[in-house]
């Protein structure tokens, strides 16, 4: 891999003018969907992006496809400010950059074929592959993703869930892109298909060598498909880093949490010690807490995490974890005469 990420995200900030109608008065407010989120992602990797519903995975996504104009921040693909494209440029960026939707009940058209679903990105992509050819190519996607060219002439409703999704993998892929954005790809799907759709995501990023953003709620899943892990919360990101150190030594109070509620094994449960449980409801993106905006469900608050939001950074030079805690996992003991915020 080269030095230059192939993307780059830099404060990237998305905000709604909204009703406001705290207090029996009515005005307008800001929702923060998303606010100051910055990651890296290499060629060929996979990032996962988790977090409760609500904080701004999809937003995010949305955002950096310009599907919504962002409010402010810079997004870079293979160094070119997407934030500053023209039409054309976009167009041509979009090519590289495909995603896979949550529902595939909605994201196909019922009144077209799988065959003119797939083919349609070569209707607006002209030089891809001559019309001559589609035919041939829409069965080699099919094949890709495990079905049969036999489908083609079939409408979506004619296939399970399962199979659908498997037909928004191959209109994705359909352009060849080098970026793929994979928003809840299983959350819609039955518990017994899901490892096979994770598996087929898996098999087509090696075999076309694609990076991939892999939104989920479920940390469980995002953990086997994932090379770095960042962890959303209230439209910030609170931990970033590769997986395998966000998972066996999580710094932030709310990945603790998340990690927690894994189901695993008792044993495994009993040798990770005891469960961290959230409490309470998730604040509102419109009025989020003062400083920092976990603090109102964390067991490790303290007075300072009400008056200054904390940074995402790492805890010391030699941690390649950043964390946006004032007192991450394992250093709460070194900071003495603090008092619990309210």
């Amino acid at each position: 891999m080269s030095d230059e990420p192939l993307l780059r995200v830099e404060n990237l900030t998305k905000h709604y003018v909204v009703d406001d109608t705290r207090g029996g008065r009515r005005g307008a407010a800001l929702l923060r969907a998303v606010d100051g989120v910055s990651f890296d992602l290499a060629a060929g990797e996979t990032l996962g992006l988790v977090g409760e519903s609500g904080c701004g995975k999809s937003t995010l996504a949305q955002t950096l496809l310009r599907l919504v104009e962002p409010t402010s921040g810079h997004v870079y693909f293979r160094g070119q400010d997407v934030l500053a494209m023209s039409r054309r440029e976009l167009k041509e960026f979009r090519k590289h950059v495909q995603v896979v939707f949550q529902d595939p009940f909605e994201s196909l058209n019922p009144r077209k074929t799988v065959g003119q679903i797939i083919a349609e990105p070569w209707t607006i992509h002209r030089d891809l592959v001559p019309k001559s050819k589609w035919r041939i190519r829409t069965s080699e996607l099919l094949e890709l993703v495990g079905l049969r060219p036999e489908h083609l002439d079939r409408y979506p409703g004619q296939f399970s869930g399962g199979q659908r999704q498997r037909i928004g993998i191959a209109r994705a892929v359909a352009v060849a892109p080098q970026l793929l954005i994979c928003d809840e790809p299983v959350s819609a799907l039955d518990v017994s298909v899901q490892a096979q759709i994770l598996n087929l995501i898996h098999d087509v990023q090696l075999e076309l060598g694609l990076a991939v953003i892999f939104i989920s709620h479920d940390l469980g899943v995002v953990r086997h498909v994932s090379d770095r892990i960042g962890v959303m919360y209230l439209g910030r990101m609170m931990e970033y880093g590769d997986e395998s150190d966000v998972f066996e030594r999580p710094r932030h109070p709310y990945t603790e949490a998340l990690i927690s509620s894994v189901p695993v094994s008792r044993a495994e449960r009993q040798a990770a010690g005891p469960r961290r449980i959230l409490t309470g409801d998730l604040p509102s993106p419109v009025n989020p807490p003062s400083g920092c905006r976990f603090r109102t469900r964390c067991w490790r608050a303290q007075a300072l995490c009400a008056e200054e939001e904390p940074l995402l950074q790492a805890q010391h030079a030699d941690d390649p974890t950043q964390v946006s805690c004032h007192f991450p996992s394992g250093a709460l003991s070194t900071t003495p005469g603090l008092q619990p915020s309210q």
